[in-house]
């Protein structure tokens, strides 16, 4: 399963002013930077000599996957070349950004020719895209097709619940409400977490607390006492201890 993490893909874009989680409650569509922006990206590219990706291609890789929208029962696929299609019907896609500091998606369907613009940002799980609509219609969520969302209530995610620590002496208290608290040497973070399941069974969880998120795959012990987490990409096995 392909992760995701919108944060690093957009470093430049994030560099420029733009803002992924979000600048303020309301959005309101802007006049298109999008030029400006990926001008900035080549002055970077310019300027370090490595391999900078515009920060519009950037968003278009990120968010090209197939995606359900909360509470329908559409489906979404969107392809690096701009193309996709919604429920079967294809449509062309844009990437950009506007002077409201508001990173965009343009799609336009093409049998209709119907266009439709929204803002991006990141939903409270870490997982999803929340999409608000920048002209007049409806905001989407965005979720991974290919994860399953557990209700903490699920016998595979209730299991780590209540306080754990780590190798580090840091503790992680997971409440009923999906809200987590870490307790370190630096003092308490307040946030919330998110349990899903891959199509190989596999559980995960996100914790998201301001600034960014952290992810792990998890495995408890049989009498619940021990859990083993990886970070996707590693091989590192971490393991924390129920209190």
């Amino acid at each position: 399963m392909r992760r995701k993490v919108l944060f690093a893909a957009l470093t430049v874009a994030l560099a420029a002013g733009y803002c992924l989680a979000g600048c303020s409650d309301e959005k309101k569509a802007g006049k298109p930077t999008t030029e400006k922006v990926d001008e900035f990206a080549n002055e970077v590219k310019d300027s370090l000599g490595g391999n900078v990706s515009l920060p519009s291609e950037s968003v278009t890789k990120v968010i090209s996957d197939t995606w359900k929208v909360q509470g329908t029962e559409e489906v979404y696929v969107l392809n690096t070349d701009g193309t996709g299609t919604k429920d079967g019907s294809p449509f062309t896609f844009e990437c950009g950004f506007d002077d409201e500091n508001n990173i965009t998606l343009r799609i336009t369907m093409e049998d209709a020719g119907d266009e439709t613009l929204y803002a991006l940002s990141i939903d409270e799980t870490g997982y999803g895209i929340d999409l608000t609509s920048l002209d007049g219609g409806e905001d989407l969520r965005f979720l991974p097709a290919d994860l399953e969302f557990l209700d903490i209530a699920d016998e595979r995610a209730a299991g780590i619940l209540g306080e754990w620590s780590d190798e580090s002496g840091n503790r992680y208290i997971f409440d009923e409400d999906n809200k987590v608290t870490i307790k370190s040497s630096a003092g308490d973070t307040e946030g919330t977490f998110s349990v899903v399941a891959d199509g190989a069974g596999d559980l995960f969880f996100r914790i998201a607390v301001e600034g960014g998120s952290l992810e792990y795959r998890y495995t408890l012990s049989e009498d619940a006492a021990k859990m083993d987490l990886v970070s996707p990409g590693t091989d590192i096995v971490h393991r924390w201890t129920k209190e």
